[in-house]
């Protein structure tokens, strides 16, 4: 009896099979497979999601930046821009970013407090950009204004104290209601009336495309470390009279503009203060730009990484007159009517369809018209 105890308590304790090992493996492997797929799932939302904030708050920004200087745009201290004296201008001899063209704040042809460029396969304004820095076929907007943070001026001087405002090259001297004059320096020329005087810097300001966010020596397929971002830019007057180029937000592809005109020939106040047609920059003749009481902006975002798991494909409608489309093979496709995003291209850009994109419309009130400056 004693040999088989012994036999029986070795049977008991004998440990697993090699069959019971291999299905603990594989149902081991099965959970630690699906954990995985989980974290992977888990990652992949995490990078869209961090995609699409980055794409909202590009844009959030970039229309928070335009809509602020059309808001401000045609403020002439309680004045209209016909009846400020002075330096201002009508753009009469403004070759591109040269001085007329910077004080060319009053309605004419080619110039005015708002004035708009459609976009060309090269920069639409001579002389201000070179066409290297510039993102082909998208608009460009130019806003002039004097700036709401007025100079601390005191009765009687004669002088604008630089430390008091935001300096310029360029100032508005007014007495509300009664007269304006722009001029250059910081001599306060002598204004007749009965109110207080009021001095406010001037402001002109010039926004477009660039395809890279920093351009160095000008913008080529190295710059951003080798993946140019396209950037929405500012190009402001200076305190020494020249334009400097500002970088705002990366990331914008495409920008297109239309401007909102009131009627030709309203019937009452309350008609000429209605918005009847859109009109992009090159339907616009040189009598409709006092007439544009909003601007409706259409921006393009692109994220920043390419995301190779899937394509992006699909059809980016700016306007009627614009859009483009992006196949699942990177594939580009544009459709341009009227001269809108004429020259817009990918070139340069291999499978922009694994790019995540947004497109974002806002329509922008010239408020200082609206309510009479």
């Amino acid at each position: 009896m004693k040999p088989r105890r012994i036999y029986l308590l070795s049977r008991r304790q004998a440990g697993m099979s090699l069959i019971e090992l291999m299905v603990s493996m594989v149902l081991g492997l099965i959970v630690v497979g699906g954990l995985v797929q989980v974290l992977i799932a888990n990652r992949r939302a995490y990078q869209i999601q961090q995609g699409n904030n980055f794409l909202q708050q590009n844009l959030r920004f970039a229309s928070d930046r335009l809509g602020w200087s059309l808001r401000m745009a045609d403020f002439w201290g309680g004045m209209e821009a016909q009846e400020v004296q002075g330096v201002l201008g009508s753009g009469s001899g403004a070759s591109g970013c040269n001085t007329a063209w910077v004080l060319a704040g009053k309605p004419a042809a080619g110039s005015g407090a708002v004035f708009g460029y459609d976009g060309r396969a090269s920069f639409p304004i001579a002389g201000c950009v070179a066409n290297a820095d510039y993102v082909a076929g998208s608009d460009v907007l130019v806003v002039r204004y004097a700036d709401t943070d007025a100079c601390d001026v005191a009765d009687g001087a004669t002088t604008v104290l630089t430390n008091t405002c935001s300096p310029s090259s360029h100032y508005l001297v007014t007495t509300v209601g009664q007269q304006a004059q722009l001029f250059q320096g910081k001599s306060i020329p002598a204004l007749g009336g009965s109110t207080r005087r009021y001095v406010y810097p001037y402001r002109v300001e010039m926004y477009y495309l660039q395809p890279c966010a920093d351009r160095g020596n000008g913008c080529k397929a190295s710059s951003d470390d080798g993946q140019p971002q396209p950037t929405l830019m500012r190009m402001r007057l200076t305190e020494n009279e020249g334009m400097v180029r500002e970088p705002l937000v990366d990331g914008i592809e495409q920008m297109q503009l239309e401007y909102g005109l009131s009627p030709a020939n309203p019937a009452s106040a309350q008609e000429a203060n209605q918005v009847v047609d859109y009109r992009s920059a090159s339907a616009m003749q040189a009598t409709d730009w006092p007439r544009v009481l909003a601007v409706r902006i259409n921006l393009v975002a692109r994220g920043r990484e390419r995301d190779p798991t899937l394509s992006h494909a699909g059809t980016f409608a700016l306007t009627s007159h614009c859009s483009y489309t992006l196949g699942a093979g990177g594939t580009f496709a544009l459709t341009s009517t009227s001269t809108d995003c004429d020259g817009f291209s990918m070139a340069g850009l291999s499978r922009p369809d694994q790019f995540v994109r947004s497109l974002q419309q806002q329509v922008v009130q010239v408020r200082n018209r609206v309510r009479g400056g």
